[in-house]
């Protein structure tokens, strides 16, 4: 029989409740980890994302393409109309979509935070995708690569099915 000393000590499964303590202690800091390297690696894409949409307001080649082809969109013009190798509208459409499958395809690997991505340029994502359709076909068909801004493409139909909702009331003014 037991001294009431050492069966007082005994807690739960015959362990003493000093190693039970020390377990769950260890077990809630293992996930409090996890939690934070979650929330860090949100964080670092979120970051990613916004230093690499900062430099591109400052990239004068890009921001000249963007205006090139926001012309051709204003004059209702077919992208497939500037498909000659030194037209300066094809280096334009090509420089503006490389840009976009680059993002695309770091919204793919996860490198940069879609949700955010996507409140910022839903709009100007869907309008490209939508006025460059034939052109990338034909780019497709010249090069004979099925996948020429596949990541773009399947980011732009993916939020064409889900697009963003109209904000009701702003998140800050929850008391009215």
């Amino acid at each position: 029989m037991l001294s009431p000393e050492i069966a007082k000590s005994i807690g739960w499964l015959g362990e003493s409740w000093g190693f039970w303590i020390q377990t769950g202690a260890f077990f809630l800091s293992a996930i409090g980890a996890i939690a934070v390297i979650h929330y860090n690696g949100k964080q670092a894409r979120l970051q990613a994302l916004i230093n690499l949409l900062s430099h591109q307001k400052l990239d004068v080649e890009l921001i000249e393409a963007t205006k090139c082809i926001n012309e051709l969109h204003a004059r209702k013009a077919r992208w497939t109309d500037h498909m000659a190798h030194g037209c300066d509208e094809r280096k334009a459409m090509l420089k503006v979509l490389n840009s976009l499958e680059f993002i695309a395809v770091g919204v793919h690997m996860k490198a940069f935070h879609e949700g955010s991505y996507k409140q910022m340029q839903f709009t100007n994502v869907q309008r490209v995708h939508e006025a460059s359709k034939g052109f990338i076909t034909v780019l497709r068909q010249e090069a004979g690569v099925a996948t020429l801004y596949q990541d773009f493409e399947r980011l732009a139909n993916r939020w064409h099915d889900n697009p963003i909702r109209k904000v009701s009331k702003p998140r800050w003014q929850f008391w009215k």
